[in-house]
């Protein structure tokens, strides 16, 4: 870790215990809007060898505690070590977002104080105030127009892998003029509950549990153009994917957001986020039926046959036919699944 950072946590930490929070100052134009800001986006730099990194994690897991509008992105980048987790992708968003030390996050991609990129991290005991500290900082500072509406509608294949993303909205008539052309969208890929090690404070820790992490972008890492209809009243980007066979789509994120895309930063501030987990587009398993051993959904005369068929050595016994549990299938069998026609048990 930078002798840098370990001196900023210090200076931060003696700011938290002798002032109060510096006054929040409104750094992008005010405006009022008829559509929901969805969510605030958290993008968070951080690595695999970054000692401190882990506080920062603590810090706005806090934070996400404290409300139900934050959506995180774990950008990982090398520190000290290869980062198993760092890809092109995120090293160039890394790139992109310019920072000069680990743990920082941006928030909604807007500065505050000047600053667009800030440190995450603190002393555990001041853990609560930082979080509390960024959650009035939301609530205050981030001032883009909520001037477009983001809906994410998906579908995942488990066959093929393969997921299919169709992000669209409602602008309001002023989108144009408050934000030109300059607007772009980005979707990334997250995943979360994944077990690897991790530096914390000079400790290597080998099942550190890493939520969130960045895996890859379904646009361009920058953004891509907003597909418009004609009248350019709303916009409707498609795009579909396979998602890596090492990753587990019942952990998985779907994050989109519009944002300003201009050619310098920090001039991005993102103006609507929404995130879609991939779990919710998965199938729920069928929760087997007692005595149905042929599959269909209900428990008949077929069911009974097929085990006496099992009994007979004419079919290859199925776990489903132990209805009993006695790890046998016999006569005991037939007889509970008829007591199940009957309704008897």
């Amino acid at each position: 870790m930078k002798k840098s950072i370990l001196l900023l946590v210090l200076v931060l930490a003696a700011v938290f215990t002798t002032q109060a929070y510096p006054k929040l100052v409104a750094t992008v134009n005010d405006e009022t809007s008829e559509f929901v800001r969805h969510k605030h986006l958290v993008e968070h730099i951080t690595s695999q060898g970054c000692a401190y990194c882990p506080w920062g994690d603590q810090v706005l897991e806090l934070l996400a505690e404290m409300r139900d509008d934050i959506v995180r992105v774990s950008i990982h980048n090398n520190l000290n070590a290869t980062d198993q987790f760092r890809t092109f992708k995120s090293s160039a968003i890394g790139d992109m977002l310019v920072y000069s030390s680990m743990p920082v996050a941006a928030f909604d991609r807007t500065p505050y104080n000047g600053e667009f990129m800030q440190v995450v991290s603190i002393n555990p005991e001041y853990f609560q105030d930082k979080a509390q500290f960024f959650s009035d900082q939301l609530d205050t500072n981030i001032k883009t127009p909520v001037l477009a509406d983001v809906v994410i509608d998906a579908a995942y294949d488990a066959d093929t892998r393969k997921l299919t993303v169709k992000v669209t909205g409602d602008v309001k008539s002023n989108f144009q003029s408050t934000f030109g052309n300059n607007v772009g969208l980005t979707i990334y890929l997250t995943e979360d509950s994944l077990v690897a090690w991790q530096q914390n404070l000079g400790t290597h820790v080998e099942d550190y549990v890493h939520n969130n992490v960045f895996r890859e972008t379904m646009t361009h890492y920058k953004g891509d153009a907003l597909k418009w209809n004609d009248g350019k009243t709303r916009y409707e980007n498609e795009y579909t994917f396979t998602l890596k066979n090492e990753w587990l789509p019942e952990n998985m994120n779907v994050v989109a957001f519009v944002h300003r895309s201009t050619a310098t930063r920090p001039v991005q501030p993102v103006i609507n986020c929404q995130t879609l987990a991939i779990r919710d587009l998965l199938t729920p398993p069928v929760e087997p039926v007692r005595g149905d051993i042929t599959g269909d959904g209900v428990v008949d005369i077929a069911d009974v046959n097929a085990v006496i068929n099992m009994m007979l050595g004419k079919e290859v016994p199925a776990t489903a036919a132990d209805v009993t549990g006695d790890e046998n299938v016999d006569i005991a069998d037939v007889n509970a699944i008829i007591n199940i026609m009957l309704g008897k048990i």
